[in-house]
């Protein structure tokens, strides 16, 4: 090599190789060599450096230098074959175009668009002379290309500018390399130093405290996507999304997680979803562990999830384990804490401790309180207990639910029900707090039936009491409210104690007894309803609804008055009753009371065999 180099072409090359060796910036070393090339050889007007864009399977020009306009020569893409530069990437060895000929024939190879671009970036006054083209070879493989220009019919390109040439073209292969290694190294240094700054950030915000959604917020703000954070059971604890992101897309993805959570593996997954005509990525992150999931993290995106933002998220993940394991810890110790106050508290026994620690809890003595227990039933197995993720979802509604206008909400698992205790301010009136409590307590049961079809609730109010030391009366009226849902019929699932009336008195007495007093003052006529499956029984019923108003009652039953008139008589008969009589219809009113809330009335029947 060194005998077919002259001097200055020598140092040229020691001077590349210094350029290369000390600049690590591809494109800076790209400029440099064409710059040296050019300046050493003496035939060379101009020339460019072209690599091999695999995406685009085109060379691409990296510098371009001397007769040319190069921001249009740079907009020039070549395939492999096409032009000299093309030719050379095709051959793998370096190539000359001797003259003009040649390089008009090599030409004709341009597309028309490239051909154009060509004529823009070369001034019309000059033309080609002569090319050479030399590959830039990597273990074998052509990676590029150097092409030198000549434009003057007087300088010839010799054969030690080829030998120059394809020295200068092993230095580009190696900085080549040398800038790949560089840049790799950069971005895994990049990648790391990324992560480790999320994670100290979000280190930063469990130590201040900041929980949950700031965590998600703040992942949200880095990687600009959708996240959504699910819990064990697959119910949404969090999310931070676009404000493009609608409602009816939040309940897609509720309904998704419904069916991923259960299922997650230890490792994140990535895969496609369409969602209202639009292409996401989904990426499902692991909470917890393989023997104890927490539940999933779900990143919603327009765009390629980079392996930088899922590594940042695993760190991110572990953060909001812990934070979720914190969490529940924290909840535990209040319900346990807060279970065993409540529980003495509602069995009566009040002294000077237990004050301390209401007060301690911010419970004030003096307040006025109110007792609610909401009982949970699997609809196909009564027996059932449920797990401990549902029943903190459901604390977590009924806290939050419950929270209306002057109302503080302490609520508590006991088995398979919870009792909350609403905290009043003293000048707060009875009259429209227990219809607004009621109304709060319906809402609850209706959210909790959408969201768990599966289970029946039955919520009872306890009426309101000044002060703690009263509460457990309260309580035991809430406890008779349910009792009294569980055993008689009763349409709605959501009563307070001032809505029983006569209903408190059968509460009072077994079902055996409420079963013999219908028999005796209703028996008869239940058992000719049963033998005939006449309309005597629903004709007393409306009749003594009406008031005993015979217009009315025709009119309900869409009959004339005469009809209603012999109906009444015979209903006499078969009671052997007088309706007039005070005493006689008091007892009927009451059986009749009773008799509409027996869940299983073929009871009567048998009583009576």
């Amino acid at each position: 090599m060194q005998d077919t180099l002259t001097h200055r072409q020598l140092k040229s090359l020691i001077h590349v190789s210094n350029v290369i060796n000390s600049k690590l910036d591809i494109n800076t070393i790209f400029e440099s060599i064409m710059s040296e090339t050019i300046s050493v050889v003496e035939a060379a007007g101009g020339g460019s450096i072209w690599i091999f864009d695999k995406n685009q399977n085109r060379l691409i020009a990296k510098s371009a230098q001397g007769l040319f306009y190069p921001h249009i020569f740079r907009q020039i893409k070549l395939v492999s074959g096409e032009s000299m530069t093309g030719m050379a990437f095709a051959a793998k060895k370096c190539l000359i175009f001797w003259d003009e000929g040649e390089v008009k024939q090599a030409l004709t190879t341009l597309t028309p668009y490239n051909r154009d671009l060509l004529d823009q970036a070369i001034p019309s006054n000059f033309h080609f002379t002569s090319v050479i083209s030399s590959p830039i070879l990597q273990k074998g493989k052509c990676i590029g290309v150097i092409t030198l220009d000549s434009f003057e019919q007087s300088l010839q390109f010799k054969q030690e500018d080829i030998h120059l040439l394809e020295a200068i073209g092993h230095q580009a292969a190696v900085a080549l390399e040398r800038s790949k290694l560089f840049f790799e190294k950069e971005k895994m240094v990049h990648t790391l130093s990324h992560s480790i700054e999320i994670h100290r950030n979000l280190a930063n915000l469990v130590v201040n405290g900041e929980g949950i959604q700031s965590i998600l917020n703040y992942i949200h703000n880095t990687i600009g996507q959708h996240l959504f954070l699910f819990d064990e059971i697959g119910e949404l604890r969090a999310s931070a999304c676009h404000s493009s992101f609608s409602v009816e897309m939040t309940e897609y993805m509720k309904a998704y997680a419904k069916q991923i959570i259960l299922t997650l593996e230890n490792s994140h997954t990535v895969s496609e979803i369409t969602l209202i005509d639009d292409t996401y990525q989904l990426v499902v992150l692991p909470l917890g562990s393989k023997q104890k999931s927490l539940g999933g993290l779900i990143i919603l995106s327009h765009q390629k999830v980079s392996n930088v933002d899922i590594a940042a998220l695993e760190h991110a993940c572990t953060v909001i384990s812990l934070e979720l394991v914190k969490e529940q810890a924290v909840f535990d110790t209040q319900q346990r804490l807060r279970g065993e106050f409540v529980t003495k508290l509602f069995s009566g026994q009040i002294d000077e401790l237990l004050i301390q620690k209401a007060k301690n809890l911010n419970f004030d003595p003096n307040w006025n309180y109110v007792a609610i227990i909401i009982n949970f039933k699997d609809k196909s197995n009564e027996q059932k207990v449920f797990g401990d993720p549902v029943i903190r979802n459901l604390l977590h509604m009924t806290n939050r639910t419950l929270l209306g206008r002057n109302l503080q909400v302490t609520a508590v698992r006991d088995k398979n029900q919870i009792v909350a205790l609403l905290s009043l301010h003293s000048k707060v009136s009875s009259s429209n707090i227990v219809a607004e409590i009621k109304e709060l307590s319906k809402k609850l049961q209706q959210e909790i039936n959408h969201k768990y079809s599966e289970i029946d609730t039955s919520i009872g109010i306890g009426r309101m009491k000044q002060g703690l030391t009263l509460i457990h009366e309260s309580f035991v009226e809430a406890t008779k409210c349910i009792k009294f849902l569980k055993n008689y019929s009763f349409e709605d699932r959501v009563i307070s104690y001032t809505d029983l009336g006569v209903q408190r008195f059968i509460l009072q007495n077994s079902k055996e007894e409420l079963i013999d007093f219908i028999q005796e003052v209703l028996g008869p006529l239940i058992q000719y309803e049963q033998s005939r499956k006449g309309e005597l029984l629903s004709t007393l019923v409306v009749y003594l609804d009406q008031n005993q108003n015979i217009r009315k009652t025709a009119d309900c039953l869409h009959i004339h008055t005469n009809t209603l008139s012999y109906r009444l008589k015979r209903i006499e008969e078969i009671l052997v009753t007088n309706l007039n009589d005070s005493h006689s219809l008091f007892n009927i009113h009451l059986a009749i009371n009773i008799y509409q809330f027996i869940k299983d009335k073929d009871s009567l029947q048998k009583n009576k065999s």
